[in-house]
């Protein structure tokens, strides 16, 4: 007589999750993504306003030190769409130019241009188009701050002295 074959367990490429397993499974995965989305969320924004500074930093660090190599008058400010002249929005690409920028710019004057932050809203204390550096690195008469603003309530600042130095300042923005 052979013996049944109904209690037998089933071979191993029968096998597979029971409902409650799977209904368990899916719950976990479900918490730990509702745990990590803020954090997640909070590491994007901190990196937005991160490449922001970075960018500034960049534009006004080369501006400073052409200056001051060159013995010339260097202008820093937000470029309009044809690279012509200076716009108003300090978060679209900023152009660094040899001499002065008030009678618009010649393609031959562009020294560098730094590609825009679309994630960023960035703002002038001072108001002005455009920093102008003398011969020496300063910037006296440009001095300000610069706030940036991604997604959130808090931002950054940048603090620019009359010497031409750019530094964050230590405590959040609100935005």
């Amino acid at each position: 007589m052979q013996p049944d074959d109904t209690h037998r367990t089933r071979p191993l490429h029968q096998r597979g999750f029971t409902l409650i397993e799977m209904l368990v499974a899916m719950l976990l995965m479900i918490a730990m993504i509702a745990w990590l989305t803020p954090s997640v969320q909070a590491l994007g924004h901190q990196s937005i306003l991160n490449s922001e500074v970075s960018r500034l930093r960049a534009a006004f660090a080369f501006a400073r030190h052409t200056a001051i190599s060159q013995r010339t008058k260097v202008t820093v400010c937000p470029a309009s769409p044809n690279l012509t002249a200076c716009a108003s929005a300090w978060g679209d690409a900023l152009i660094v130019v040899k001499g002065d920028t008030e009678d618009g710019i010649r393609p031959d004057e562009i020294l560098r241009v730094f590609p825009g932050q679309a994630a960023a809203y960035t703002t002038y204390s001072r108001g002005w188009q455009r920093i102008r550096y003398n011969v020496l690195g300063h910037t006296s008469g440009y001095n300000g701050s610069f706030d940036i603003c991604a997604t959130r309530e808090e931002g950054k600042r940048l603090v620019l002295s009359q010497l031409g130095r750019l530094r964050v300042d230590s405590g959040p923005v609100g935005c």
